[in-house]
């Protein structure tokens, strides 16, 4: 099977969910999802000297804001949209908070310098995405303005259900999920420089290392 552009570099006949539901960011099981995304965010923001994370779909931002407490002198930056971004302007009085529309979006009103003094973080969030496209410019964008990197973190299918499954995703907003050759092929298509590629857990309840943690750059970034 061959991987398809056309299907943002799934396998041909992937069979992708439309319209995907509405996820609402709401932790009522106590299990923390993808654990160590937000942590590996902040330690590449200390070791690059930045100050400032910028969250792109940022649900109801507890993981975020959690980095705060970790470390008083990190700015957060929260994009989202209806529920979950009113959510966040409701309860939290640190952080700035943007609604936008990641699958329409084509800038944030965000000022050159505040992206020049970031990191970016993108937490399994292009799965939920009808039209993932708009969020990875938008992440090329702030890498262009001198961001100093990107997280992002997605399911990897292949170790979830297998490479070969084509079906929808058992998560219900999800549109699809990326085997890692997969999603490694999409990336680089904007084109930015995959960094690193690993696996990473799931969630704190022995879920597993299912979930791919990718760090890239603006292609044209001097290392």
């Amino acid at each position: 099977m061959t991987l398809d552009p056309n299907l943002h570099f799934l396998r041909t006949g992937y069979e992708q969910r439309f319209p995907p539901e509405y996820f609402t960011d709401v932790d009522d099981d106590g299990v923390t999802w993808q654990p160590d995304v937000y942590p590996e965010t902040l330690a590449l923001a200390r070791a690059h000297g930045r100050d400032t994370v910028i969250d792109l779909g940022c649900g109801r931002a507890a993981k975020l804001v959690a980095l705060t407490a970790a470390d008083p002198t990190i700015e957060i930056v929260g994009v989202d949209y209806g529920s979950n971004i009113a959510w966040c302007r409701d309860n939290y009085e640190i952080g700035r908070w943007i609604e936008t529309d990641l699958e329409t979006a084509t800038s944030l009103d965000l000022a050159p310098e505040t992206a020049a003094r970031s990191v970016i973080v993108c937490c399994d969030v292009l799965e939920h995405l009808v039209d993932p496209r708009p969020t990875m410019r938008l992440i090329q964008g702030l890498l262009d303005h001198g961001a100093a990197c990107a997280v992002l973190s997605t399911p990897a299918r292949d170790r979830r259900s297998g490479t070969g499954n084509l079906a929808q995703p058992r998560n219900t907003a999800h549109v699809r999920e990326w085997a890692q050759d997969e999603f490694r092929a999409f990336v680089e298509g904007f084109p930015l420089d995959v960094e690193r590629a690993e696996l990473t857990r799931s969630d704190d309840a022995g879920g597993g290392l299912t979930t791919q943690l990718v760090v890239v750059r603006d292609a044209g970034a001097a290392r």
